[in-house]
């Protein structure tokens, strides 16, 4: 059966949220409806992101990265090798600066911050045993 992991969500991103929300009222209070649109339109879209980002490991072996209306990433849990904590800030399919780094043979395959990692990582364990768990303290 398949497992779903929601994504953690930072503090940063509740802020943007928040400020994106004001700007969305405060431009209804101006009555400029080309910023009532477009504020509408950036709440709409970081909700909506918000909503929908999650990874799934699925009976089969997969890990599934999904944000929203972007592509969906998928690798095969056997190809991962290592998994390392980060607080890197580059994009990614994470809501979090609380970061797990995916690594593969062939270098780095996506950064995913699922709200319970313990979990997560024990379940992919659970796939590939040979994957190699950096700094496993801060997991656990």
């Amino acid at each position: 059966m398949d497992r779903e992991f929601r994504s953690k969500v930072g503090g940063l991103y509740h802020i943007f949220l928040l400020i994106v929300g004001i700007g969305c009222v405060a431009s209804f209070l101006q009555s400029n409806i080309w910023w009532m649109i477009g504020m509408t339109l950036i709440t709409l879209i970081t909700i909506h992101v918000f909503l929908n980002t999650w990874y799934r490991i699925t009976a089969d072996g997969i890990l599934i990265a999904h944000c929203s209306f972007f592509p969906e990433k998928k690798i095969a849990i056997a190809e991962i090798r290592t998994i390392e904590p980060t607080i890197m800030p580059a994009w990614s399919y994470a809501l979090s600066f609380d970061r797990l780094l995916i690594l593969t043979e062939t270098g780095p395959w996506m950064m995913l911050s699922p709200r319970n990692k313990k979990e997560f990582i024990s379940l992919l364990k659970s796939f590939n045993s040979d994957i190699e768990i950096k700094k496993e303290s801060s997991f656990i």
